[in-house]
């Protein structure tokens, strides 16, 4: 899975979306959705969802709250679903009221970051990306001169 990039897509009555072919080339045949941290989808092939829920695994004493938080948020939502034939994805109603997807009037973005995909409200993932690109863009000046100034004293006899 070597293609990265983002399509839109009307929600429709029903609550699906069409995947574009550049997405369904890397899908084989169903996904595993899950809830997002930012009113958000995210979506996986079986082999991304075994990998992603790898870190959730393991015998804990039940008393880490934070993974057992995280555990319902990932594991707690997440369902398997098929695209049919004309690469149709339904998306749950669980899964759509948080993300702000409404059936008949939502468009939806859907992204394929590398280790997933995600499935945004367009106007919502506008606004998010406006309000957060100064943020990304200070944090990217940041690392930059960071890692120059590793680099140089990495070159420092």
């Amino acid at each position: 899975m070597d293609r990265h990039g983002a399509s839109v897509s009307q929600v429709d009555a029903s609550g699906r979306i069409t995947l574009r072919e550049h997405h369904l080339d890397q899908i084989d045949g169903a996904l595993t959705l899950t809830q997002g941290f930012d009113q958000n989808i995210l979506a996986f092939t079986k082999a991304q969802w075994d990998e992603f829920s790898k870190q959730f695994e393991g015998d804990d004493d039940g008393l880490d709250p934070d993974l057992d938080d995280l555990r319902l948020l990932f594991l707690g939502n997440a369902i398997d679903v098929e695209i049919d034939d004309r690469g149709r994805l339904k998306i749950p109603e669980h899964l759509r009221e948080p993300a702000k997807l409404k059936p008949g009037t939502s468009r939806a973005r859907v992204l394929f970051i590398g280790s997933r995909f995600e499935i945004w409200d367009e106007s919502h993932y506008q606004a998010y990306m406006a309000r957060r690109t100064p943020e990304l863009k200070k944090a990217a000046r940041e690392r930059r001169r960071e890692r120059a100034a590793r680099e140089a004293e990495a070159d420092t006899p």
